[in-house]
């Protein structure tokens, strides 16, 4: 191949991986790494809504009709309405991403704490969820926390369709403008980043000896 067509394609390669590339990386790491947090928090708080350990039966129903109505509206819907509301920002796609999978992981967290074994229903409500079931399904907490961690990843490029400036924004651009070649590479990118992810969490899970199972023993 000529020398010039090689400058030439790997100035091309330069310019797209420092101006798209790079910040739709980065943009996409933090809006993914941020949206984990907040997710694992709001599960913390909406699984005792559906846990027998914590809720009657009235207000279990309560809880798992929130947490159908949150897990069954597509992330995508809950961000346009967040981008309709604010604006396009990483906050809508922050709030959409934690509630839907917030949802999700609170509900299966429910299940698991309902099949913890009972003990006297001595503690208070406080007592009884720091010192006695959250000690109990932290390590479960962890796994499905770190289950949906690629999920996230993958989610969070595509939601830059929307206006927010990951991955998936350059790709749509690239597409809109005609420029198939720029939107292959930002699409491989995208790909190897969400691979990068899922073995990363496959490796911490099975270091830490973390399980998705609903075996409690």
């Amino acid at each position: 191949m000529d020398a010039g067509v090689l400058a030439e394609t790997w100035a091309w390669f330069a310019d797209l991986t420092v101006n798209q590339a790079l910040p739709g990386i980065v943009n996409t790491v933090v809006l993914t790494m941020v949206a984990l947090v907040v997710t694992g928090l709001l599960t913390l708080a909406l699984f005792p809504l559906v846990s027998t350990r914590f809720a009657g039966p009235w207000r279990r129903r309560g809880g798992h009709l929130l947490l159908v109505i949150m897990r069954s509206t597509p992330e995508y819907v809950l961000a346009y309405i967040g981008l309709q509301l604010w604006g396009p920002s990483m906050l809508p796609a922050i709030i959409a991403l934690s509630l839907h999978n917030g949802a999700i992981i609170g509900h299966l967290m429910g299940r698991f704490s309902s099949a913890l074994p009972a003990l006297p229903e001595r503690l208070r409500v406080v007592d009884r969820y720091f010192y006695e079931v959250l000690p109990q399904v932290y390590r479960q907490f962890l796994a499905f926390l770190f289950y949906r961690w690629e999920v996230i990843m993958r989610e969070t490029a595509i939601l830059g369709m929307l206006g927010i400036y990951t991955l998936g924004f350059y790709v749509d651009s690239a597409f809109a403008d005609l420029r198939f070649d720029r939107a292959l590479v930002l699409i491989l990118i995208t790909a190897l980043l969400n691979i990068a992810v899922d073995v990363i969490s496959r490796r911490v899970r099975a270091r830490l000896r973390l399980r998705t199972s609903f075996d409690a023993a």
